[in-house]
């Protein structure tokens, strides 16, 4: 039979310590944690007491003006600060997401420069009073736990998951500014290309990795070319410019098609190759009930059925005619 001592810590533990303990163990001082707390010392001293008794260990070693964490205080500390980050994050969002404006988005470098950005007047003219909140990076997102409401990636197709929309299938084709090739060696073929320097995307990210050359000679089926010098960069926003600048050839994105649609990069090689990849739309199911949330997926959706609408007759125009197409579902 359990004594009254042991059965107590068998309890699941109470949060009243947590936050004097993190800030004394952060701050290696019970004075500045009691400021940063705004509470006495006396309290946090307390708190943090009371938290030890409900562990049954030391989280402190008490000196005469210092304190320092046991080992059991080291190791405890990583998940306390990981409890009260997930638990603040978690008190945030339901006090937002009451009426909030908000809509938070995460999407990726590329895809926010030269596709979303310059569209997103037409979601303020919808909604002026929304704030959004736009993050561009290629990290990987648990909508269900962090403080995002829509997420755009780049993704294969068979990577995507079931709720996912697929926005924008990727096509890869050659891109030259038309003052290139006034200057340039020929450029009519493939193996042309030899003659060139070939800009790509630096496969760091999920969005560039099936951007280079080497995955579109393998998508075409055809055996590798590789160009008089190479030009690389971190982001394809700067392969475009890069391009436009003149500088080399280029792999055309089509969720970048404004550029070329506009006719600031052209096709010098009617060759072209879809990757099975494309720009995919994820909703949070906590965030799917909010107005703002609604609006802006709405406005999204309805932007990217017109941007492929003008997209496909681009392509039927100049010939585009890639070899694998994914159904796109709205």
């Amino acid at each position: 039979m359990q004594t009254p001592y042991l059965a107590s810590r068998s309890r699941p533990l109470t949060l009243a310590g947590l936050r004097g303990f993190e800030a004394a163990a952060r701050l290696a001082s019970l004075t500045a944690a009691a400021n940063a707390l705004s509470l006495t010392q006396s309290a946090v001293s307390r708190q943090v007491q009371g938290l030890e008794d409900e562990l049954g260990v030391s989280l402190f070693v008490r000196k005469a003006r210092e304190i320092a964490l046991t080992p059991s205080g080291r190791e405890f500390l990583p998940l306390v600060q990981r409890v009260l980050h997930d638990l603040d994050n978690g008190v945030e969002r339901l006090r937002r997401d009451v009426n909030s404006p908000r809509v938070s988005v995460t999407t990726f470098a590329s895809f926010a420069s030269l596709w979303l950005i310059p569209r997103l007047q037409g979601f303020r003219n919808l909604r002026p009073t929304a704030d959004l909140d736009i993050g561009a990076t290629d990290r990987m997102f648990d909508l269900d736990t962090e403080d995002v409401d829509v997420a755009i990636r780049y993704m294969r197709s068979e990577a995507a998951p079931p709720d996912a929309t697929l926005l924008i299938e990727e096509v890869l084709f050659p891109l030259v500014s038309p003052n290139y090739l006034k200057t340039a060696p020929r450029l009519k073929q493939l193996d042309d290309l030899k003659l060139h320097t070939l800009i790509e995307g630096a496969a760091g990210g999920p969005a560039e990795i099936r951007s280079t050359w080497p995955s579109f000679f393998e998508a075409v089926g055809q055996p590798e070319v590789k160009g008089r010098s190479q030009l690389k960069f971190d982001f394809i926003m700067q392969t475009f410019l890069a391009a436009q600048g003149g500088q080399g050839v280029v792999l055309g994105r089509t969720y970048g098609a404004d550029v070329f649609m506009a006719g600031d990069l052209i096709r010098p090689i009617e060759v072209s190759a879809a990757t099975g990849g494309g720009s995919y739309l994820v909703v949070s199911e906590r965030s799917k009930s909010r107005s703002e949330v609604r609006a802006f997926v709405e406005w999204l959706l309805a932007e990217t059925k017109k941007f492929n609408a003008e997209l496909d007759a681009w392509m039927k125009r100049s010939g585009v005619v890639p070899a694998k197409r994914q159904s796109r579902k709205m």
